[in-house]
């Protein structure tokens, strides 16, 4: 062999090793790529559907299907969010604040039924429970919407005996100010929203991501 020819392979050797470390180094980034993927769920896809029911205010029926499982954490309305407090409309539009009912506003949040029963509203207002107007209605076990219109006083009766007095707190309990009709976990939620004039943006969040409604 030529001393020009040992060189040319020694070249092609070279060059030859050079391509296999970096297909190697190629093939690791890939690899990490694709177990960082793995270890990351990827986000829902919300689908919203909402639906005008009547009434004075109105009502939105809201419902939320989303690609996989996931928990509602709060609800929205305009700037008014309940992570704060009750959700109300009045007259200045949406707020959020502690009593469950008020003079001149429409509240509504959900509240725990730990059995089937009869789930009853005492109040000097008007009030909507699990999608009727009335103050005692038979509801299943489960989150079941309430809403009381101008009213100055209000108290709830739930199935099995117990009673939700006057204010919301944030302690874990029999009341939520995430105004949702059924589970708050799983892939499909129902929301009814009183609705004011005009447009208005929901944003409701949940562990897997945010789905905007305009009503």
């Amino acid at each position: 062999m030529t001393r020009g020819a040992g060189r040319g392979a020694i070249a092609q050797y070279e060059a030859t090793v050079v391509l296999v470390v970096v297909s190697l180094a190629l093939a690791s980034v890939v690899y990490q790529g694709m177990r960082g993927l793995s270890r990351t769920s990827p986000e829902p896809v919300f689908v919203e559907q909402v639906t005008l029911i009547g009434g004075a205010p109105g009502i939105e029926r809201v419902v939320l299907n989303s690609s996989s499982a996931t928990t509602v954490s709060s609800l929205s309305v305009d700037s008014a969010a309940s992570g704060s407090g009750i959700l109300e409309l009045g007259v200045g539009g949406y707020a959020a604040a502690a009593p469950l009912c008020g003079a001149n506003v429409t509240t509504f949040f959900s509240v725990l039924a730990p059995e089937a029963g009869t789930l009853e509203v005492s109040s000097d207002g008007l009030s909507w429970v699990s999608g009727t107007w009335g103050s005692a209605v038979h509801v299943s076990p489960g989150w079941n919407e309430v809403m009381i219109q101008d009213a100055a006083t209000c108290s709830l009766s739930l199935p099995g005996g117990a009673t939700v007095q006057g204010r919301w707190t944030a302690q874990p309990g029999p009341l939520s100010s995430v105004p949702v009709e059924g589970p708050l976990s799983g892939t499909g939620f129902t929301f009814f929203i009183p609705t004011g004039d005009g447009a208005h943006a929901v944003l409701i969040a949940t562990d897997g991501g945010f789905a905007r409604v305009e009503i």
